[in-house]
């Protein structure tokens, strides 16, 4: 990568971010997995950080990668290369099949979505910095029941339609504090809605019911983090990480329309002032990296959900502990007296403990990654390709939905304008 001109960095990033609108709205309509799971709270929360983890189980606490956006822990952006500008689109591809009591054998889903969207950079020699937009959480579902009458034993079919979810606006920075000792906070403003519709029935049309809820959402959500290296010896170098986000209320505004089965109005109102809190949110993870070629992680996360008491009928949401492990290595070789990557291939696992209880039975995720990265010879563009494999649910819970994603990241690099200034 060479310097170029200013006039000639403006129309490249004209260029990318018009790209990004485009991709923004093609994926925008392109929402067509479900899971019953998600009527729940504000829905799933999303795992994955849709960058260079996605192919290490997203294990990223103690991760660093000086050419690309990982904000897996805000501090790892302190070691983003000097005057280097980042721009990265990543979007999935997932297919899910279900199976469970009252499933429709064979029953399937897939979808293809742009998630995120980031611009990173390292503004002086101390401080990185990245801003974008990816998921918090998505809420996508459609399936039919049975709802008991209040008073009765009598039981009647309703119908069960949801979808929205709750975008993440991120600013992250990281500070470099001591040569060992880095940093970091991301500031994220969360705001979506969520759009849930109930159809009871009778065997009178005109008896039934149905109801239309919208939830907005939207607040301020802070989360921190640090990072330690330590120099083994001259192959061999260990980084520690820690991640830490306090207990958030969101605030949320609340509507709901209720009519019969021949249009006539029951009930509208509007509650305001709502809130629904999101819980401590603690990680800690190590790497372990040989000849900057070679790397080993493990994370483990943990959201401290049971002391906010939210439940509902047969469901509670409980603790929530996350376990990962990953693996990369890097191929690199020598220009110009620089050592450059070419290529990386990624592997890894995890389990998941969810933070629903239904029928006193955890939800658990659990799965496998695989990950390969090349950076082009022709341009500053990179592409990585993510592949993971998991099970949500088992036996014991309602619903069990087997998936396969494919995430792919494309990222274009160049330097940024410093008016001839240089830095360490």
């Amino acid at each position: 990568m060479f310097p170029v001109t200013y006039s000639t960095f403006r129309k490249r990033l004209h260029l990318t971010i018009l790209s990004f609108i485009l991709f923004g709205c093609l994926g925008v309509y392109a929402q067509n997995v479900t899971s019953p799971y998600s009527i729940i709270g504000i829905g799933d929360l999303e795992q994955s950080y849709f960058n260079r983890t996605s192919g290490m189980a997203n294990t990223g606490i103690a991760y660093s990668n000086n050419s690309f956006v990982t904000i897996n822990n805000p501090a790892s952006l302190s070691s983003l290369t000097n005057q280097l500008f980042l721009v990265e689109l990543s979007g999935r591809g997932k297919f899910v099949k279900y199976s469970g009591t009252g499933v429709t054998p064979g029953l399937s889903a897939q979808d293809f979505s742009v998630e995120k969207m980031s611009l990173g950079i390292r503004i002086n020699k101390w401080w990185g910095a990245a801003a974008g937009l990816m998921p918090y959480s998505t809420s996508n579902y459609s399936f039919s029941g049975n709802q008991n009458l209040q008073g009765s034993n009598l039981t009647v079919p309703v119908d069960y339609d949801g979808s929205g979810g709750v975008n993440r606006f991120f600013f992250a920075s990281g500070f470099k504090i001591t040569k060992n000792l880095s940093l970091g906070f991301n500031a994220s403003y969360l705001g979506g809605s969520l759009l849930q519709q109930d159809s009871l029935f009778s065997s009178d049309a005109a008896s039934n019911i149905y109801t239309k809820k919208n939830i907005y959402i939207r607040d301020l959500y802070l989360d921190y983090g640090l990072q330690y290296h330590i120099k083994l010896s001259k192959k061999w170098n260990v980084n520690l990480g820690f991640t830490y986000a306090p207990e958030t209320a969101l605030k949320a505004e609340y509507t709901a329309l209720i009519k019969d089965g021949i249009g006539d109005t029951l009930s509208n109102k509007t509650i305001s002032n709502t809130i629904f809190t999101l819980p401590t949110n603690t990680g800690f993870g190590i790497s372990i990296v040989k000849d900057n070629k070679l790397t080993f992680l493990a994370d483990y996360r943990f959201q401290n959900w049971s002391p906010l008491n939210q439940s509902g009928p047969n469901y509670r949401l409980i603790n929530s502990n996350r376990y990962s492990a990953g693996v990369e290595y890097s191929k690199q070789k020598d220009y110009l007296g620089a050592r450059y990557e070419i290529l990386n291939l990624q592997a890894g696992v995890f389990y998941n403990d969810s933070y629903l209880q239904i029928n006193n039975q955890q939800v658990n995720d659990k799965g496998f990654t695989l990950g390969v990265g090349v950076n082009s010879k022709r341009s500053t563009m990179s592409y990585h390709l993510a592949f993971e494999y998991g099970v949500r649910g088992s036996q014991y819970t309602p619903i069990k939905e087997n998936y396969a994603s494919f995430t792919i990241g494309i990222s274009y690099k160049d330097f940024w304008y410093t008016k001839g200034k240089k830095f360490d």
